[in-house]
């Protein structure tokens, strides 16, 4: 085994680097923050992050959902509907965004850039 293959092994096992990836990509933190709110269609939660594509979109919701972080079911009345929510497991990340935007917001102020005011 050389030196790569065992950084990967301890990356692999690592529970920063495991945390980060679930919780990578681009618009993942916005999704998170739209379903905490409650359940969502997948045409609503399109609707509401103007600038992600389709199949980004519907990739974010399979790894949140492969993961265990987002439950996708579906709705019957009056028209079949899927829904996504966060799962009882997904919400224990709600701490884990909230301590990442307030860090964010204080490096942002560090940096003298505008810090968003509305939290995840």
């Amino acid at each position: 085994m050389n030196k790569q293959d065992a950084s990967y092994i301890e990356r692999d096992k690592c529970p920063v680097y495991t945390a980060i990836r679930v919780i990578e990509g681009r618009w993942k933190p916005m999704i998170f923050r739209r379903l905490g709110e409650g359940s969502r269609g997948f045409g609503e939660l399109r609707r509401m992050l103007p600038g992600v594509t389709v199949k980004v979109l519907r990739e974010h919701l399979r790894q949140f959902e492969a993961d265990g972080v987002v439950a996708r079911f579906s709705r019957q009345k009056p028209t079949l509907r899927v829904q996504y929510q966060l799962t009882s497991y997904g919400r224990t990340l709600g701490p884990v965004f909230e301590t990442l935007w307030m860090w964010g917001t204080r490096h942002l102020v560090r940096l003298g850039l505008d810090s968003p005011r509305k939290s995840l």
